[in-house]
């Protein structure tokens, strides 16, 4: 399942999450439900551009997002822009 939602738009987003959604996973009878979370953000310590203090930013929004969610979100999963 992909819930896809756009969240530049949102007001006061500073643009670190650009993007969200929930994906599925299947383990026999064992179902776990995460957030995804799709950010700009160089995501690489030691890279150019990593930011820790962002990184630390969009972890907390996403554990917002999670903690603020109807269904059970068992993980977050942050993964770059294409």
């Amino acid at each position: 399942m992909n819930q896809d939602r756009n969240l530049v738009e949102r007001t006061g987003n500073d643009r670190h999450a650009l993007r969200c959604w929930h994906e599925w996973e299947f383990d026999g009878s064992a179902r776990r439900i995460i957030l995804c979370v799709q950010t700009a953000l160089e995501l690489r310590p030691g890279c150019e551009g990593f930011d820790s203090r962002q990184l630390d930013e969009l972890i907390d929004e996403a554990t917002h997002m999670m903690r603020a969610s109807a269904s059970p979100i068992d993980s977050i999963r942050i993964v770059p822009e294409r």
